[in-house]
């Protein structure tokens, strides 16, 4: 089954890899997924579902680099629909906010 997936919106923010986070639009199924990470390293682009931060006794998990720990909210059965996912989140970024990646050089 394809997906009709549509960027409403793309919230900007480059740090490492990631350069924003993307509101998408999934059609067929009338669902919204906010905050799906975009991010671009060395010519590759990808977007990430929503994660939210590891939280142990009240306090964020971070780690040994002092960076926070991330666990998954949902995920794809398979390699291949989450690939296809991604492809499909980058394609729709890219035909609301065509220049998305133009900090692309910079990152990579």
């Amino acid at each position: 089954m394809k997906l009709t997936i549509r960027c409403r919106e793309f919230k900007p923010l480059v740090r490492n890899t990631l350069i924003g986070f993307a509101d998408v639009h999934i059609s067929e199924m009338r669902l919204v997924v906010r905050d799906v990470a975009v991010h671009t390293k060395n010519g590759k682009r990808w977007a990430q579902l929503p994660a939210k931060p590891q939280i142990r006794d009240g306090t964020l998990v971070k780690n040994e680099d002092g960076k926070i720990q991330y666990v998954p909210i949902m995920h794809f059965d398979t390699r291949e629909v989450a690939d296809a996912f991604s492809a499909a989140v980058i394609n729709a970024v890219l035909d609301l906010v065509p220049e998305a990646f133009d900090t692309e050089a910079a990152v990579s």
